[in-house]
């Protein structure tokens, strides 16, 4: 990532979050703690009100006064963004397919954050088929995460499930918030799973701060876990063709189901439908759903997870 790159969401992280520390910053940027005082030297020296408070509850943080209103773009402006995104490839002879790819990522992000007009463009890519619900504003969210952490207070999360597209409950005990890659993301110990997680702001349609207690394991490492789990924000975006059958066409041909979708006429009236998408799994129900009239073209592991799950579903009947 450029020192551009990591400056701005410096900025993003202080503006929102308030008080934070050069280790937090170090380890959510993956940069060392010398690099994170020359990048605020260099804000300063912009005019930038970024301060310093010492002590053993110390940190950065930034004028209350101070903010940076990310661009407004309209949905025609974003959409063909995304559209070029996917027309400009490598493939095609455009050799900067991965900078755009993200660079196009973090706008669509800070936009759909920003403006609740443009919730159902969902969040960086995520497959679903609808919105449930408006969402609570970014600013309530992580204000109520940043007080759940200093309080040491489990919060209530209603969560939304990308493959029911309903709305789970969700009781997490925060450990970080971070913006990587153009998104806000919360971790911390999933009561239900029983593990760490990372649960994205924009996923989340509203929170609720308990009166149970807990305290942040002292062995738990940030930049530890964001090593171990650099495919929750990072990764290359999966090509899924889809071949509907007449019987589903029509269906598909009417709705709008992502906003990378591709259709493409075949003979007796079968479609081709391609999508670009961060993972499959939740994809994977969607088409099964479809029965016989959908059949996955590609990837090929994919094709080969549904004909196991159909061999396992035959030997049950």
């Amino acid at each position: 990532m450029s020192k551009i790159s990591h400056l701005m969401e410096m900025i993003i992280t202080l503006q929102y979050k308030g008080l934070t520390t050069a280790s937090e910053l170090a380890d959510t940027l993956e940069v060392d703690k010398k690099t994170i005082y020359r990048y605020i030297s260099s804000l300063n020296k912009a005019n930038i009100p970024v301060h310093t408070r010492k002590g053993r509850y110390g940190g950065f943080f930034i004028d209350e006064e101070f903010y940076m209103k990310p661009s407004k773009l309209s949905e025609d402006e974003l959409q063909s963004l995304l559209m070029a995104s996917e027309i400009l490839t490598e493939e095609n002879g455009f050799t900067g397919e991965k900078q755009l790819k993200s660079a196009v990522a973090k706008i669509k992000n800070l936009c759909i954050n920003k403006d609740s007009n443009l919730q159902h463009l969902n969040n960086s890519g995520d497959f679903k088929i609808s919105e449930i619900g408006s969402l609570q504003g970014l600013e309530d969210k992580i204000s109520k995460i940043n007080y759940a952490m200093s309080r040491g207070r489990t919060l209530s999360l209603q969560y939304l499930s990308m493959s029911k597209n309903n709305l789970t409950i969700e009781k997490l005990d925060c450990y970080n918030l971070i913006f990587r890659e153009g998104g806000w993301h919360v971790i911390g110990y999933c009561h239900k799973k029983d593990s760490v997680e990372t649960f994205r702001l924009s996923r989340i349609k509203s929170i609720e701060i308990t009166n149970e207690i807990y305290m942040r394991p002292y062995n738990f490492s940030l930049k530890d876990y964001l090593k171990d789990n650099e495919k929750l924000f990072k990764g290359e975006k999966i090509k899924v063709t889809v071949k509907f059958h007449r019987e589903a066409a029509d269906f598909i041909k009417n709705g709008s189901w992502h906003v990378s979708e591709e259709l493409q006429s075949l003979e007796e009236d079968d479609i081709l439908f391609n999508l670009y998408v961060d993972e499959t799994d939740e994809l994977k129900k969607w088409i099964m759903g479809f029965g016989k009239n959908a059949e996955i073209i590609e990837p090929q592991y994919l094709r080969e997870e549904i004909r196991e799950e159909l061999e396992e579903m035959c030997k049950k009947y």
